[in-house]
């Protein structure tokens, strides 16, 4: 009898979970790679190129929102009883002061924060964009960078409902803090 065969079929299922972690690390390493060119690279973001860009706009403008300074910037995005929901630490904003007042707490607590995005996708009134969210939690050791996918729902050229959905014991990991950390603000 083959010592490699099992009666049980081991050998086969250990085949597919080692075939599908691999799966798994190579699209983790990709979404990261993009974390760390966001981080100090040089390759181009989908949203480089709009007009040749298969990303909307609106996408394009949410990250750049993100990316830049002005807190107001992403609250004008929104319609006047737009929400923004963070999954991730359990908040939502309602209207664009609330959604501009979370920028700018998020800019206080976290240094260079931002979103590369590596891919959107539009169907009717629902945008999806995956993207790397990264930076430097104030205090922290080390800098972060982890996937991040986001829904919105949208009324012509503003956003009507926003929900970010991340792995905040990831960014904490990463950042070299505890999982059960709490900002201090």
């Amino acid at each position: 009898m083959n010592p490699l065969r099992h009666k049980s079929g081991t050998m086969r299922r250990t085949t597919l979970a080692v075939a599908t972690l691999t799966v798994a690390a190579a699209a983790t390493t990709s979404i990261l790679a993009a974390g760390a060119q966001a981080t100090g690279g040089s390759a181009a973001t989908p949203c480089a190129t709009t007009e040749h860009s298969a990303v909307p706009k609106l996408a394009c403008e949410w990250a750049a929102a993100w990316n830049g300074t002005n807190p107001g910037a992403l609250g004008a995005l929104f319609t006047h009883n737009g929400t923004y929901t963070d999954e991730a630490v359990g908040v939502t904003m309602s209207g664009p002061a609330q959604i501009s007042g979370w920028k700018s707490r998020t800019d206080l607590l976290i240094a260079d924060v931002h979103d590369t995005v590596v891919t959107s996708y539009r169907s009717g009134e629902h945008i999806t964009v995956e993207s790397v969210y990264a930076g430097h939690i104030k205090g922290a050791p080390h800098a972060f960078a982890v996937p991040m996918a986001t829904t919105l729902v949208v009324a012509g050229d503003r956003i009507t409902a926003d929900k970010d959905y991340y792995n905040l014991n990831a960014v904490l990991t990463q950042s070299g803090l505890p999982t059960d950390w709490k900002p201090t603000q």
